[in-house]
């Protein structure tokens, strides 16, 4: 019989070359909303530096704790051990 470890799982992902992160790291403007990301993911950038798999992932790690904070739901769920939010990076390659 499989065992399984009951857990349910929110996860928080970032893509590899990310042009929202891009963009935040070179601080340019860019057309459409994406520089209305900029202060999301500032914090991300400053302590990743310009590194942009670096930022993807930390940004992605961020994220996941502020939306561990941000809902009371989640927030008692996590403590109760019954969800797991977690951020990660998705890598792929382009063809």
């Amino acid at each position: 019989m499989e065992q399984r470890s009951g857990y349910k799982v929110i996860l928080v992902m970032g893509h590899s070359n990310c042009g929202a992160v891009k963009a935040a790291i070179q601080a340019k403007g860019v057309p459409g909303q994406i520089s209305a990301l900029y202060p999301h993911i500032q914090p991300a950038v400053d302590q990743a530096g310009t590194d942009l798999e670096a930022a993807t992932k930390t940004n992605a790690k961020i994220q996941a704790a502020l939306l561990r904070q941000a809902s009371t739901v989640i927030a008692d769920l996590v403590k109760e051990h019954k969800l797991k939010c977690r951020g990660s990076v998705l890598r792929y390659r382009q063809r």
